[in-house]
């Protein structure tokens, strides 16, 4: 199988190395030519949760040729229809597209090559950009792994081909019949913990570590809870998360407090983790806000409910955004931004 992965920043560089390592013939693509130059000379370095130099091929989008029998796809949102576009001479008849970003893209891969050839993927551990070459594995070594299946819930030949080969590279690979179960477990967990952490300009641990911010977290996890339960999806487990209504509501203070010790638990393994959105707001670039807090506000006014907390964030990280304010001076201009029930505190 020749495998081109669109968009190797951290979590991509992570992947596409794993891959190769697993003996998969693999492209890292990307339009960095700092980053790809540096993957080619020295390979494709991880450090953090587990140290190792990787050989890779990592080419620029005008270094594709001939045809990939998979596309995998890791750019943003923001920029993925354009990506895919780009892709479309290099992929044959029988090309499937993986889309493995945030939110719930597989409705733009299914405009490329239709539904059927389109399969999706949770991914159950995080990753930071460090330099040209170098992409920081930001949770445990044991997180590593992704949960994927078809958007039609069909398991087949394919479906079992691709997860045998993540298995081979990762250690952990979760075949589903319930992909949007398992999209909008991923999207809970960026709503609250990349949205959030975004919105105050901080790491994983500094929410962990102050009361306010898990109360804001609880708070938010609820609002995705009854939005997934309205839309009659059934989340599916990863790393330990499963935003079920038995998990993250709550009508008291000493039910909240279960709720934070919960989500505390969940992501103690990630608290060195810097949100995706962080770091492309550091490079200047648009966040995917509104593909992630913003899906969720979307379904939300269809069905009627209030999102107080995911309005606030986005509203927070837009600010970031246009540049009304800095990341540095985020945590002090916004966590008292977002309103607490007093019989609550």
């Amino acid at each position: 199988m020749r495998i081109a992965l669109l968009g190797a920043g951290a979590m991509g560089t992570i992947i596409g190395a794993l891959l190769t390592k697993a003996g998969y013939d693999v492209e890292l693509v990307d339009n960095y030519k700092e980053h790809v130059d540096a993957m080619n000379e020295k390979g494709a370095q991880i450090v953090g949760g587990m140290e190792e130099t990787i050989p890779v091929k990592a080419v620029t989008n005008d270094g594709m040729t001939g045809k990939y029998d998979l596309i995998i796809s890791m750019t943003k949102q923001t920029t993925m229809k354009d990506s895919l576009a780009n892709a479309v001479p290099y992929m044959h008849d029988d090309t499937y597209i993986m889309t493995l970003q945030n939110g719930i893209p597989e409705d733009i891969a299914a405009e490329v090559v239709g539904i059927e050839r389109v399969i999706g993927g949770g991914m159950e551990f995080s990753g930071t950009f460090v330099s040209p070459g170098v992409s920081k594995l930001a949770s445990a070594k044991e997180t590593l792994g992704i949960s994927c299946g078809r958007p039609t819930g069909v398991i087949d030949e394919k479906a079992k081909e691709i997860q045998a080969m993540f298995q081979k590279a990762l250690g952990h690979c979760e075949l589903t019949d319930n992909l949007m179960g398992v999209r909008y477990t991923k999207l809970s967990d960026n709503s609250c913990f990349s949205g959030l952490a975004t919105a105050l300009g901080c790491l994983v641990g500094d929410i962990l570590d102050n009361r306010k911010a898990m109360e804001i977290i609880a708070y938010n996890g609820r609002e995705c809870a009854t939005i997934i339960k309205a839309k009659g999806i059934t989340p599916v487990e990863c790393f330990g998360l499963c935003p079920t209504e038995d998990r993250v509501c709550f009508e008291t203070k000493e039910e909240m407090d279960k709720v934070i010790d919960y989500w505390t638990k969940v992501y103690t393994p990630f608290r060195a983790q810097k949100a995706s959105m962080i770091q492309d707001l550091e490079k200047g670039r648009k966040c995917e806000i509104n593909f992630i807090n913003g899906k969720f506000v979307e379904e939300a006014r269809k069905l009627g409910i209030p999102t107080p907390v995911n309005d606030m964030i986005i509203k927070c990280v837009t600010e970031i955004q246009n540049g009304e304010t800095t990341l540095e001076e985020a945590w002090a201009k916004n966590l008292d931004r977002f309103t607490i029930p007093e019989y609550l505190i």
